[in-house]
């Protein structure tokens, strides 16, 4: 329990790094939502546009999808990118972004050689 609220805590921190003051944004509700959508075949993997677009891996479609943070309900699907059909493909488009925030689970990735 203690790594999912450090995890949860660590995206509220990320959210609200880049949030403006007059913003209604219920931080900790779209949080606990973004990490109950990691899942089994749909895994967060960051953060993206100053925390304004969450990016999902979906295994059964293997494809990105993107999920607002603001402005619209974080259930919404935005956009998805398709062909991304193994874990090296995954990699290759994970390093290409530019993350606010990514999942521990992919920061790895990221980190120079």
């Amino acid at each position: 329990m203690g790594h999912e609220r450090q995890l949860e805590a660590d995206l509220e921190a990320a959210i609200g790094a880049v949030r403006r003051p007059d913003d209604d944004l219920d931080i900790e509700q779209v949080s606990e939502y973004l990490l109950t959508e990691d899942r089994i075949n749909r895994y967060l993997i960051g953060l993206q546009d100053d925390c304004t677009r969450a990016s999902f891996y979906c295994t059964a479609t293997r494809s990105i999808a993107y999920k607002p943070v603001a402005g619209e309900s974080p259930s919404k699907l935005v956009d998805t990118v398709t062909g991304v059909a193994n874990r090296e493909q995954l990699r290759d488009w994970i390093v290409d972004q530019e993350w606010s925030w990514i999942h521990p689970r992919y920061r790895w990735l990221l980190e120079p050689e």
